[in-house]
């Protein structure tokens, strides 16, 4: 790697290979470790925003039920319990569930009515109980929060990874550079020689949201697709940050010349002249990036629970496209479609993003409003 100062600017020639994998003979480049990094940390974010939004659940539903006949058990030897709370389980049932909790058989499923009884029960009944006493009350009965909240992230992150890599591979092709995929129609599925589209990327994780969102509205009623959003955009502008530093070991997206003392000369820049000082645009958007993050996850962090649904997203496609809007000032053109004389192609794809981003802060402060009145 040769990152050096030249001429009082920095020369940057890094190598886009960390290794080459063993048996498959692949390079491990800087990007795609960036890229998984990314993912990694998104991972572990949205698991305490996950845990919030479930704590925030009041009763427990049939999804947080692990073992059925168990809880029938339960039932049935409560009203031999030292602890009263647990002993008014059973003293408050109706005579026609304690007899259909008799009837039951060992191990026996109780049918829909029952379990929606035994629900029902438990929530009048909790009271003052967190859903951490619960769990330690009922260890394997109550599906701990943790469990839940690690299979929704596994669930999110595989639907976000596919959404992200077809949406932004396509997005590269349409948006970007369709006359050399029409003639070279192979070269599509070659995403490990690089072309992705950001904007692209953007609507594939749209679309996976809304797959996701389908796949999990029955356990989970209260993740609306405002809900997954607002908890989806902290950990994504966080990827995007490590996306653009991927960017900058690659020396794609490359800048404009310029003379500022911070310039950096790429040595094998993608598309552009070499040994020109130029603006470092990637960082610029990576830590545009990092800010966004910052602000959103403090506001998630202190005030989250004030914030009605969508708010989070929508200040996190205003700010972020407002940024990639202004950044694109400083980036050399790369679409082969449009003319851009006027504004670069990631201008125009950036313009509806902002849109909807303020359309979503108002949806968001109108219901405030209105909740607050009423």
């Amino acid at each position: 790697m040769h990152g050096i100062i030249s001429l009082g600017w920095f020369y940057w020639d890094p190598s886009r290979e960390i290794f080459r994998l063993p048996i498959v003979d692949r390079p491990l480049g800087w990007y795609g470790a960036c890229f998984v990094l990314g993912f990694i940390l998104g991972y572990f974010i949205i698991l305490p925003i996950f845990k919030r939004k479930l704590l925030e659940t009041r009763n427990l539903l049939e999804r947080d039920i692990q073992d059925w006949p168990l809880l029938v058990k339960d039932f049935k030897v409560a009203q031999n319990s030292p602890d009263p709370w647990i002993r008014s389980l059973h003293l408050k049932l109706s005579p026609e569930a304690k007899k259909q909790l008799s009837q039951l058989q060992f191990m026996q499923e109780p049918d829909s009515s029952l379990k929606a009884t035994l629900l029902q029960t438990l929530n009048e009944l909790k009271g003052s109980r967190s859903r951490i006493d619960l769990e330690t009350l009922f260890p394997q009965t109550i599906i701990p929060l943790k469990q839940l909240c690690v299979s929704l992230a596994d669930r999110i992150t595989w639907f976000v990874t596919v959404g992200t890599l077809v949406g932004a591979r396509l997005g590269e092709i349409f948006f970007y550079d369709w006359p050399h995929y029409r003639e070279h129609p192979l070269d599509m599925i070659k995403i490990w020689e690089g072309g992705l589209a950001s904007h692209g990327g953007v609507i594939g994780i749209l679309i996976a949201i809304f797959l996701f969102h389908r796949s999990i509205k029955k356990k989970f009623p209260e993740f609306s697709i405002l809900t997954i959003l607002d908890c989806l955009c902290i950990p994504a502008s966080l990827g995007a940050f490590w996306i653009r530093i991927g960017n900058f070991f690659n020396q794609e997206i490359i800048g404009t010349y310029t003379t500022v003392p911070w310039a950096v000369v790429f040595g094998h820049p993608v598309y552009g002249q070499p040994g020109i000082p130029r603006h470092p645009v990637q960082l610029y958007e990576a830590f545009s990036y990092l800010a966004i993050f910052t602000i959103l996850y403090c506001l998630w962090r202190f005030e989250g629970k004030k914030m009605r649904e969508g708010a989070l997203v929508g200040i996190f496609f205003a700010l972020t496209f407002s940024a990639r809007f202004f950044l694109e000032f400083f980036k050399l053109p790369m679409s082969h479609m449009l003319d851009e004389s006027f504004l670069q192609t990631g201008q125009y794809l950036s313009i509806p993003f902002v849109i909807l981003g303020l359309i979503l802060i108002f949806y968001s402060c109108r219901n405030r409003k209105q909740l607050q009145m009423s």
